[in-house]
């Protein structure tokens, strides 16, 4: 198993190409091809007035927020985020990401592998 160590801005920035996704690009920073067995840690940014179309699926996200003002809509919840905040989304709960500043939103998403 090799070991990684790599400046996050050296990854492959990808445009998110989900229907309903606006403004979203994403980094795949660790994955399965890395050596990485249980789980893949993503970095998305998000321009202003993007969005993540409305979705759930079987696995759980977790999310830490690095920059910019972000609204997660989870379920009937919703909760304005900020640098510094750390986010829990359940399996099978439907849930939205929305930029709601001026500036790009950029958080890290981890996730089990599931497929």
């Amino acid at each position: 198993m090799d070991f990684k160590a790599v400046h996050y801005s050296k990854v492959t920035q990808d445009k998110v190409l989900e229907k309903d996704a606006e403004g979203m690009k994403v980094r795949w920073l660790i994955t399965r091809d890395d050596g990485a067995p249980n789980f893949a840690m993503r970095c998305f940014e998000m321009a202003s007035e993007g969005h993540s179309p409305h979705h759930s699926h079987s696995w759980e996200h977790e999310i830490f927020v690095l920059e910019g003002e972000c609204l997660v809509v989870c379920g009937n919840q919703q909760r304005k985020v900020k640098p510094g905040y750390v986010v829990f989304i359940p399996p099978n709960i439907i849930h939205h990401f929305a930029n709601v500043g001026k500036n790009p939103v950029r958080f890290l998403c981890l996730v089990p592998h599931h497929k």
